[in-house]
């Protein structure tokens, strides 16, 4: 069940808060959603969506598709005079099976004029169990989560965001509260960021925690967070969701998972980072872009992949064939990606680039509490790097519009 004070969840009670008070359909809600590119419909509610639903079609795995639907980053924005509200919920978790096994929980937060007044930690609903014989999914119960915000002073109306779990799939079906809910108007710069699970941050401590969110409310940017955890693969779909969405300054972190799935090796790595950047051009020709290569990461600096997860930590696998030509390591990428930008300046001068070590370098390694993702304070010390990085560097703070 759901921890903490400044809010109740009721499994099966939503009729109560519904009587009488102001209330709103899946459909009102998508409206006043920050940070999902797309929503499934369902024969009940909503599913806020990180990729465009179009892209399943175009990914045999399902893999992209399923991290995607967690909503990391994703939020309800309203204006409001209401001391309280409550969203009709069903959450999916995907909890892989073994003694090493982390399990992460599904928080929601309630943060009110940029100050964080609430949270709860969900157990409740449908777990996917990812077992070594296959998966199997147990069902679970609707949930209503409910924010006591107080009285608003003088009662004024009061920006009011609902921040929904990055570690899981929120089925939305609707809204209650005791005063109207109205979109909350925003001037704010908006940011999208694509990356692998170092910008998804399921180890980060709640839905506020990862660190592009931070970076976000540090620098007083509205952020779409496109962290696809384990994903990260430059495919097709990836940037023609990019394409469509608007934004005004657009960051990709690009290398560790082709690395970690040796999908690719130099010859093909840099013609689809080439491609990648002509698709987002192509609704994007004048919107700044800053290519961001991988962190630290000392099992794959020099040592090409694939990664293996041993039980406890991941380490580079044992090769069984002589080093192939082209082989990708993090220090290639790096190298790679720089030239690349390099590249491409005379034509697209709104391109940067940014090296990753300067968000988490060598001496940074203690962070990495598996070797390979670091944990909170590792996400804290990454968007304190990056929040200076884009103040200080006078290209990043004209394309960040500081």
């Amino acid at each position: 069940m759901a921890t903490g004070a400044c809010f109740q969840a009721l499994t099966r009670d939503w009729s109560r808060w519904m009587a009488g008070e102001h209330t709103l359909d899946a459909e009102g809600l998508t409206g006043l959603l920050v940070g999902a590119v797309d929503v499934e419909p369902t024969p009940s509610g909503v599913i806020p969506l990180r990729l465009s639903r179009r892209s399943r079609a175009q990914e045999p795995t399902n893999a992209a598709m399923g991290v995607a639907s967690a909503a990391a980053g994703v939020h309800v924005r309203v204006l409001t005079g209401a001391s309280w509200i409550a969203l009709k919920v069903k959450i999916t978790r995907a909890l892989p099976e073994g003694p090493d096994s982390r399990e992460y929980p599904a928080s929601f937060v309630a943060v009110v004029d940029g100050e964080t007044a609430g949270r709860a930690d969900l157990d409740e609903g449908d777990v996917i169990r990812m077992r070594e014989d296959g998966i199997r999914l147990e069902a679970g119960d609707v949930s209503a989560v409910r924010f006591d915000l107080g009285r608003p002073r003088d009662g004024r109306a009061r920006t009011v965001e609902i921040w929904l779990p990055h570690t899981a799939q929120v089925e939305l079906y609707g809204a209650a509260s005791d005063a109207p809910l109205s979109p909350a108007p925003s001037s704010a710069t908006h940011w999208l960021h694509y990356g692998s699970s170092i910008s998804h941050c399921l180890e980060a401590d709640g839905p506020l925690g990862p660190w592009p969110q931070t970076a976000a409310r540090n620098l007083g940017l509205r952020l779409t967070n496109m962290g696809l955890a384990g994903n990260a693969m430059l495919d097709p779909f990836a940037a023609r969701t990019i394409r469509d969405v608007e934004a005004d300054v657009i960051s990709l972190k690009v290398g560790i998972n082709i690395v970690n799935g040796d999908t690719m090796r130099a010859r093909t790595f840099v013609p689809a980072v080439h491609g990648f950047l002509d698709t987002i051009r192509e609704g994007h020709p004048s919107t700044p872009i800053v290519l961001v290569s991988a962190i630290a990461c000392p099992i794959h600096e020099d040592t090409p992949g694939p990664t293996v997860h041993d039980g406890v930590r991941f380490r580079a696998a044992r090769r069984s064939l002589d080093l192939d030509t082209g082989a990708l390591t993090l220090a290639m990428t790096r190298r790679l990606l720089e030239q690349v930008a390099a590249e491409r300046a005379a034509t697209d001068p709104r391109l940067h680039f940014l090296d990753g070590l300067e968000l988490l370098g060598p001496s940074d390694a203690e962070r990495l509490y598996d070797d390979l993702h670091p944990d909170q304070k590792g996400y804290d010390l990454m968007a304190e790097r990056f929040t200076a990085l884009v103040r200080e560097r006078a290209d990043l703070a004209t394309a960040f519009r500081l």
